[in-house]
């Protein structure tokens, strides 16, 4: 944290006193809540919590070229259970240069430090958690070319999950990972181009997971390859209706993959919003892909979600949200399947200079194969956040 605070003080040194090429912008955030399950299991413990996030964002601009930054630091209190307090701090550069007239290149890299813990065994009258530290890193290329009427783009991006060890609330339990880390690659190109008064593309992609053949062995986990290609559209319409629509097939491949498996799957991205009269606009979203990071399973989970919310400003200054989402998740290693309802209601306050405050109540319900393992969440959070 020291060394977060060093960095950004230095960049807002670095900003202000370049008040011509550089722009620079502090985000905050503060924040309390309870939770009827704050461990997010079938443990259903509930607690109350505060949360703090700082954000320092900027660029600037040099000949023919421009480089941006964003340093980041947050934390999440949980006094009932301070072995499951969170910590974050982070750092992001990027560099663009300009190649050509029509050619431009990208380059971004970041890390961030993320100190968490969790439950790890309820007994009765007594708890076991534990506390630990994983490192995530990621570094991207990208070109665009305009040429002929479009834009033609291609980027690889790097990223990598080292997990630390779990620091157990119970003496005589030596530190030990629970879970595998991992690599990942993404390869994406594309075109877009302009058609019946929208923009529509073709893209390719390619995404494979790295997993340390000594991981594979203790936790479980396996790699695995995807390959997608799609079409979209996106336009905005006249009568206030904006419209992105993206289909096409993903397939999948892994020797650890089981020979019944449905390989080729379809793939969907859909987002629709209508600006209504009086401050009222509504959206819904489409989505399915098969996921090969942040999951369950020990190989890839094909994810299919759908999303619907309402937003009505209630008063020039006073905004309601009502959003509700339904995730499926069906896992390719095991024959398993997931559900997640969520809803969540957000009243906000918009106060001088920009800042506000809002008042979140939030609701969400799992499903699994096992019942047992079935939870539910209650949630209520007040926050306030500006920049400046």
């Amino acid at each position: 944290m020291r060394f977060l605070g060093s960095l950004l003080c230095a960049a807002s040194i670095l900003a202000w006193h370049n008040p011509v090429n550089a722009d620079s912008t502090f985000d905050y955030k503060i924040g309390a809540g309870w939770s009827s399950n704050i461990f997010q299991d079938t443990s259903d413990l509930p607690a109350s919590f505060s949360e703090a996030k700082l954000a320092l964002r900027g660029s600037l601009a040099l000949e023919d070229s421009q480089v941006a930054y964003a340093l980041s630091a947050s934390a999440r209190r949980i006094a009932k259970y301070r072995f499951a307090d969170q910590r974050t701090a982070g750092l992001e550069l990027g560099y663009t240069h300009d190649l050509g007239r029509a050619v431009k290149l990208t380059l971004k890299g970041g890390i961030e430090r993320r100190r968490n813990g969790d439950l790890f065994l309820a007994l009765p009258g007594a708890l076991i958690g534990y506390h630990k530290d994983d490192v995530f890193a990621s570094a991207s290329a990208g070109l665009t070319a305009d040429h002929r009427g479009g834009r033609s783009h291609l980027t690889t991006t790097i990223s990598k999950l080292d997990r630390g060890k779990a620091h157990f609330t119970l003496a005589g339990l030596k530190p030990t990972q629970l879970e595998a880390g991992y690599g990942l690659l993404e390869v994406t190109g594309g075109h877009i181009r302009p058609l019946l008064g929208g923009k529509a593309g073709a893209t390719l992609q390619y995404r494979a997971s790295r997993i340390s053949d000594a991981e594979r062995r203790t936790f479980g986990r396996f790699p695995a390859e995807t390959l997608r290609g799609s079409l979209a559209y996106g336009r905005a319409y006249a009568n206030g209706i904006t419209l992105l629509a993206e289909a096409g097939v993903v397939g999948i491949a892994s020797p650890y993959l089981g020979t019944t498996v449905e390989r080729a799957r379809p793939f969907l991205k859909g987002e629709v919003a209508w600006q209504l009269p009086h401050g009222t606009v509504l959206k819904a979203k489409l989505a399915r892909d098969i996921q090969l990071a942040d999951i369950d399973d020990p190989l890839g989970e094909d994810v299919r979600t759908v999303g619907f919310s309402l937003e009505k400003a209630l008063t020039e200054k006073l905004k309601l949200t009502l959003a509700y989402e339904q995730a499926q998740s069906d896992w390719l290693y095991y024959d398993y399947r997931t559900r997640t309802k969520s809803l969540a209601a957000t009243l906000a306050y918009t106060l001088p200079k920009g800042a506000t405050v809002a008042l979140e109540y939030s609701r969400l319900v799992r499903r699994e194969n096992d019942r047992a393992a079935d939870f539910k969440i209650d949630g209520l959070a007040v926050r306030f956040a500006g920049s400046f």
